[in-house]
């Protein structure tokens, strides 16, 4: 840069009053008619900056995309059963298109795997009628019959139902594609119990984000205890790169950093016996409403918790204003947050007791004491504690609650077993603590759960985890002193 040319640019900028712009005007954008850039004919959209495409190359490209996907990973076999969820918006509409017409008779090579749709009413967490909520469900139910796919739907609140796992039960309320009156589907709604304690463990949740991360995890569950119960090995799902980009930042804002990998990646394998996969996280927004106008794909708009609410009402509605306004002035936005994603891996914990009973992915709570987690735990302990419990505040002391209501001195505890281990006890299980339910989660699977008074209201089947949890820890620490230690047994 020449002298004059500084010269200028610093009388320019001392020139301009404190607050004023002094980006130059944003110019008008020409649109000018783009050939397509596979066959030079006319195109009819732009899916980036360089890439315009005429309809008949767009299908083949989105098609061979979606393909490559599920080719490269090796993971889907020849006649694998697999579960694919369908939400009614227009990702998984758009998935369940490619689906279909890869197993139609005009596919040039046939998917080979056995799919099977369902739905999950998610209506209860916002409070829905049982006429809008059953309304909501026919839409849904009408579009996934027209493909001739087994059928399955599924209220959220049947997650406060479950048992720790998931085996055959001749009682399950699941609605069939067999079953489509309004007295089958009003059967779907018959949980009343249970649509109020999941409507009074939302209520506990002061924040927005917490109730989103809460049903997250209570769809998922759902979703795996069908797959097991019905025999699919695979569950998939419609998110595409704009959904995982937002994600993977939101994830790290709320301390899931070490579960990034597992909730973007096209394979998560937390759960041993089913793998969750994303054959269209290659896929933006853009494309996936694209395919849909071009294909007139059907799709349902069912509000959710954070419809029309504002911006910052949580973190992921925030993260996802941020990034697809981002994404709008930079088309790489999202390809470079989902690059920068995959770099990043998590090892997987062999045993079910080093996953979080909430969200299933690995403990990242087995830190050093010297590490930060200590060191906000034992702030928060000292922050609960009265003036007179921290003058005589001792880490032996025998009460575990820090000085304030959650204290389980043994006085306190309920009687040991009046067994004899032959299953005669008669015992009442004791009611679970805050810190032994915290012991089993992860660090923000703990964050969830911090304004939540009572943890009892928690689902039954993550009390039934933690319990047993518990229980084992006990009974290892009772008979550690019998057990041979393997490195003094001889060759």
């Amino acid at each position: 840069m020449s002298t004059i040319n500084i010269e200028l640019y610093y009388f320019i900028m001392c020139s301009v009053q404190e607050g004023e712009d002094v980006s130059p005007a944003r110019k008008e954008k020409i649109v000018e008619e783009r050939t397509c850039m596979k066959c030079e004919k006319k195109a009819v959209l732009v899916t980036r900056v360089n890439d315009a495409f005429c309809k008949e190359c767009f299908m083949v490209y989105v098609t061979h995309k979606f393909r490559a996907a599920i080719g490269k990973s090796k993971l889907i076999r020849d006649g694998e059963s697999v579960l694919v969820g369908v939400s009614g918006g227009q990702a998984s509409s758009c998935l369940l298109h490619l689906i279909q017409e890869g197993l139609s008779g005009r596919a040039h090579k046939k998917l080979r795997f056995k799919p099977g749709l369902v739905f999950i009413d998610e209506g209860a967490t916002i409070g829905m009628s049982a006429e809008e909520r059953l309304a909501n469900c026919t839409q849904v139910l009408e579009i996934m019959e027209k493909t001739g796919f087994p059928c399955y739907l599924k209220a959220l609140e049947q997650a406060m139902e479950l048992e720790r796992e998931a085996v055959t039960n001749t009682a399950d309320q699941t609605v069939t594609a067999s079953m489509t009156s309004v007295e089958d589907l009003t059967k779907l709604h018959r949980y009343d119990k249970a649509e109020e304690e999941l409507r009074a463990l939302m209520d506990s949740l002061k924040s927005v984000s917490a109730k989103e991360d809460l049903i997250k995890s209570l769809r998922q569950k759902i979703l795996m205890d069908l797959a097991l119960k019905k025999g699919y090995s695979k569950v998939m799902l419609g998110d595409c790169s704009t959904r995982l980009a937002v994600r993977l930042l939101t994830d790290i804002a709320q301390g899931r950093g070490a579960h990034v990998a597992m909730d973007t990646a096209f394979a998560d394998n937390r759960c041993n016996d089913i793998t969750i996969v994303r054959p269209i996280r290659d896929f933006s927004s853009k494309e996936v409403a694209m395919f849909n106008i071009l294909n007139n794909v059907p799709s349902v708009f069912i509000p959710r918790i954070t419809t029309k609410a504002a911006d910052s009402v949580s973190i992921e509605h925030l993260t996802e204003r941020f990034v697809t306004g981002l994404q709008a002035e930079y088309p790489s936005t999202t390809s470079n947050i989902m690059r920068t994603g995959e770099k990043l891996h998590t090892e997987k914990k062999s045993s079910s007791e080093n996953q979080c009973a909430i969200c299933q992915a690995p403990l990242d709570t087995d830190v050093p004491p010297s590490s930060a987690l200590s060191a906000v735990r034992f702030s928060e302990t000292m922050s609960r504690c009265s003036s007179v419990t921290l003058s005589i505040f001792s880490t032996d002391t025998a009460c575990g609650g820090g000085g304030d209501k959650t204290c389980q001195s043994e006085g306190q505890k309920e009687s040991e077993c009046c067994g004899r281990g032959d299953g005669s006890c008669q015992s009442k299980e004791s009611k679970l603590t805050r810190d032994e339910v915290e012991s089993a989660l992860c660090y923000a699977c703990r964050l969830l759960i911090k304004d939540l008074g009572d943890v009892s209201k928690l689902p039954k089947h993550i009390l039934d985890d933690i319990s047993q949890r518990q229980r084992r820890t006990k009974m290892k620490s009772e008979i550690e002193d019998f057990l041979l230690d393997p490195s003094n047994t001889p060759d």
